[in-house]
């Protein structure tokens, strides 16, 4: 038995909750017997474990205690990938990240603290259950969603670091010496995440079995749904493969044909798996605050700006050709015109309808415009996807409540797509994945025929354009080993729009001198650097990761 009492700061309202899910009275401190021996307090433990799964909007959430565990500083990880661009200057993705001067004591992207945080109170909770005189399927059910939790924690500890500690009992600060773990090699991370994720799926009901008091709380698809993920990174194919089939082949989730309905949907769109679930007062995020476009922005807005190396990688409709290719249709005078719908629901451009206008994206030095009031885009491009077009402007207005969707049957296909490539080759499964995302995109399907090769970059494609601004892309360039090609000393491009001396408007794709900085991106930052505080408190996490 553990010799203290627990502490637990609960809301009303938690990560990934329906209305009655969340609605649970506050608790304000209760002792550990009380906690383990009632359903209600169990639970809502639980839900204090579930706080720690990730909202990729940034810190703009008004998340429990923790800020806003997830992917950045007022930014995703698209603006420190080939994706986009922050507008502002001072922003860490600008300063710290894109600019290669990540170190052990200033990682904008680390989150070591708050993963083994969650990481210890999964486990309090696991054990306190498991000699508990609670009812068994209650307990089953509780300690296996725990056990999810802690195993995303893990994934997403593992592809940040590398090895890193395996803890898996409660510490206390009386353990002495074993409180000082050494890392665990990735592989084993990567099997014990496997492990975890297989023992506890049968644990937890089929999202078609659960009822909406419990909808929110993690399915047995988004454990599999973790679990093609986390093999695909690790490199498992056949088992990612297989776990991306099982919910493939449940039938319970389809995809979205309104890809507009999809970002902006606030819970239980079809296409989703499982998503982070926000409802106002009570929690919010500041998605729409930080980036919305000028004009319809109140302070922080314009923030992810995408690029032209982005725009430029969804083809034109009619033929599925990038717009590279002579025989694409494309009009370099009239670029945004008969593209992949995915385009339209994922970046506002130029004239673009918007919340009953459209936006201006001209660049006009010393007017109202780009680079003129640093208020507006620097690329000529404003994120849209999980903009929420039905919020009516209001200029004090800091919370969205869109869902974070973390996983959706989208990535599951290209999942399954990529592992069944790797294991056995471009099979009809394969194509068949992909082809339903480009017939849902309004393109034509793959060309048969193609080598594994050249499936592996129709995969890679798919992907990027598919996922774009979804926190992939800059884990998918370091799994593939080509991150350092793809993004060291870089400089990215926008679109520079003027017009002539007839008034017309003119397109220069071009590097734009205000989208700053150049990107460096060295062999070591395919791993983050372990916190210089953490391995002065446990010298047994030495060897710091190379190059740092």
């Amino acid at each position: 038995m553990i010799r203290y009492s627990i502490l637990i700061v609960f809301m009303a309202f938690f990560a990934g909750c329906s209305d009655d899910f969340l609605d649970k009275e506050p608790i304000d401190s209760v002792s550990e017997n009380a906690v383990f021996s009632d359903e209600g307090f169990a639970e809502s433990y639980l839900y204090n474990v579930y706080d720690f799964l990730p909202s990729g909007f940034g810190n703009g959430a008004s998340n429990i205690g923790n800020g806003d565990i997830g992917y950045g500083d007022y930014y995703n990880l698209s603006t420190v990938c080939d994706e986009a661009r922050n507008k502002s200057g001072w922003i860490s993705s600008q300063t710290t990240v894109v600019p290669g001067l990540i170190s052990p004591t200033n990682n904008p992207l680390g989150l070591w603290g708050e993963s083994y945080t969650g990481v210890r109170r999964a486990n309090h909770l696991i054990e306190g259950l498991e000699s508990s005189a609670l009812d068994e399927v209650f307990i089953k059910r509780v300690i296996a969603e725990a056990r999810y939790v802690r195993a995303w924690l893990y994934f997403d500890l593992v592809r940040r670091y590398g090895d890193v500690p395996l803890i898996t009992v409660v510490q206390n600060i009386d353990d002495g010496d074993a409180l000082l773990v050494s890392r665990t090699p990735a592989s084993e991370i990567y099997a014990f995440i496997d492990a975890e994720l297989e023992e506890i799926a049968e644990d937890i009901p089929l999202a078609v079995d659960f009822s909406d008091d419990k909808y929110g709380r993690v399915n047995r698809e988004t454990v599999w749904a973790l679990s093609s993920r986390s093999n695909l990174y690790a490199e498992n194919y056949e088992k990612a493969a297989s776990s991306a089939k099982k919910i493939m082949d449940g039938n319970h989730f389809s995809l979205s044909q309104d890809l507009n309905a999809l970002f902006q949907s606030e819970s239980k769109n079809p296409e989703v798996i499982f998503e982070i679930l926000f409802q106002l007062p009570f929690k919010g995020h500041s998605w729409d605050r930080v980036n919305l476009p000028f004009s319809w922005r109140t302070d922080w807005g314009s923030q992810v700006n995408p690029v032209q190396e982005l725009v430029d990688e969804f083809e034109m409709a009619d033929t599925g050709l990038p717009v590279t290719d002579p025989a694409s249709g494309y009009d370099p005078q009239n670029p945004y015109e008969g593209r992949d719908k995915r385009f339209y629901a994922s970046i506002l451009y130029h004239d673009a309808p918007f919340k009953g206008g459209v936006v201006d994206a001209e660049y006009l030095v010393g007017a109202e415009g780009l680079l003129a009031n640093g208020l507006t885009t620097i690329t000529g491009y404003y994120v849209r996807k999980f903009l929420d077009e039905s919020l009516p402007f209001d200029p004090n207005f800091s919370e969205s409540k869109c869902s974070w969707k973390e996983f959706r049957l989208a990535e599951i296909l290209l999942n399954y797509a990529e592992a069944q490539n790797e294991a056995v080759g471009p099979d009809a499964s394969v194509y068949s994945a992909i082809n339903q995302l480009r017939s849902r995109a309004g393109l034509p399907d793959l060309l048969a025929g193609l080598s594994q090769d050249e499936m592996r970059e129709k995969i890679k494609h798919e992907r990027r354009v598919e996922l774009c601004f979804e926190n992939h892309r800059y884990f998918d360039l370091i799994r593939w080993g080509i991150a350092e090609e793809t993004l060291n000393d870089k400089f990215f491009h926008g679109m520079k729009i003027t017009r002539d001396a007839d008034d017309n408007l003119v397109f220069d794709p071009t590097f734009l001198v205000d989208m700053r900085p150049k990107q460096i991106f060295l062999p070591k930052h395919n791993l983050m650097p372990l916190p210089q505080s953490e391995i002065e408190k446990n010298p047994n996490l030495l060897p710091q990761n190379e190059g740092y």
